[in-house]
């Protein structure tokens, strides 16, 4: 029997996951909600539903949830409580109330459906290699960090007016600690439990928007050693960028530029600059798989599950709550 899915959201994140879940299963039966009754002609074949609860009544077994950040608490709730598996964008949520809600229905559910969360950064093959070599101890003992990433927001969606989306309003999950929480979770996946020690944010750039487009943050691992997290809406060149200092060197890993560098006592030593090990976009199709693997195979162990999406959420608000 087909799998069916039902899809929230009807933007660019949304269509990218129909794209590959149609490549992976080309038998797949689609349900997208939209209040409009209007989809873009990539969703096709479809079902379309009036709002979600009408979605959930068409019986899907399997959910993606790509609305507006403000929704996916909600929305994964519901499949939680109904044991959905789901492939949930991030971020899962932008109010404390909305975790300890979602942390309850998952010690509460009867069952543990698979829940992968669009953390698909943790595809890149550099940053797995980052990670090994973190793990392995190639810099000797770490003694600091930094993630950043910035891009002027009018350059993310060129042909929309930058303050009129979702990302320059607060109330629709807009602000640069939700949207680009990924640097959130790799500093997490990276360097293991974090916590803030303090941070500033707020609106600095040159857009009216109401969400805040700067944010750093200063965290410690368990070691007390610092660790700094730099997000903006605001660089007119973008930037994606990770830095470890170790006793043995300082690995950077520049995802723009596309290395990844060992800088030692002896020299700069390249590691990687082969376009696939930095290709963001072939992610998508990875973590489409994962998930898929997992619904087949329910003992299949996530590269982005629940569990660590939690911590995320948890320190991603603790570094909001840290700047208000």
């Amino acid at each position: 029997m087909a799998l069916r899915v039902l899809v929230t959201g009807r933007g660019s994140i949304a269509m990218r996951h129909v794209r590959h879940l149609r490549q992976q299963r080309p038998d797949v039966v689609l349900g997208v909600v939209s209040g409009t009754g209007q989809v873009d002609a990539s969703f096709e074949p479809c079902d379309i539903l009036p709002d979600f609860a009408q979605g959930l009544r068409w019986k899907p077994d399997a959910v993606v949830i790509a609305s507006v950040s403000s929704r996916h608490a909600n929305e994964l709730l519901a499949c939680l409580d109904l044991g959905l598996p789901c492939l949930a964008e991030k971020p899962l949520v932008t109010q404390r109330a909305a975790l300890a809600q979602l942390l309850a229905a998952r010690d509460a559910a009867r069952t543990q459906a698979a829940v992968l969360v669009g953390c698909n950064l943790r595809y890149l093959p550099v940053l797995a290699r980052v990670r090994s070599m973190l793990r392995d101890g190639a810099l000797g003992i770490i003694v600091r960090a930094h993630l950043e990433v910035g891009q002027a927001l009018a350059q993310w969606r060129p042909a929309r007016d930058a303050t009129a989306t979702y990302s320059a309003d607060p109330e629709l999950g807009g602000g640069v600690v939700f949207d680009l929480v990924h640097e959130i979770d790799m500093a997490l996946w990276l360097l293991g439990p974090l916590t803030v020690c303090g941070a500033i944010g707020g609106r600095h750039g040159p857009l009216t928007i109401r969400s805040d487009d700067v944010h750093v943050a200063l965290l410690q691992d368990s070691n007390c050693r610092p660790v700094t997290v730099s997000l903006d809406y605001v660089s007119c060149r973008p930037v994606r960028r990770y830095v470890f200092v170790g006793a043995n060197g300082t690995l950077i890993c520049d995802l723009m530029s596309r290395q990844l560098v060992l800088e030692g006592r002896t020299g700069c030593e390249v590691i990687t600059f082969a376009p696939e090990d930095f290709d963001v976009s072939a992610t998508y199709g990875l973590q489409m798989s994962d998930w898929l693997r997992a619904l087949d195979m329910p003992a299949h162990g996530l590269t982005s599950p629940l569990a660590d999406a939690f911590a995320t959420a948890d320190l991603m608000l603790s570094m909001k709550e840290a700047a208000t």
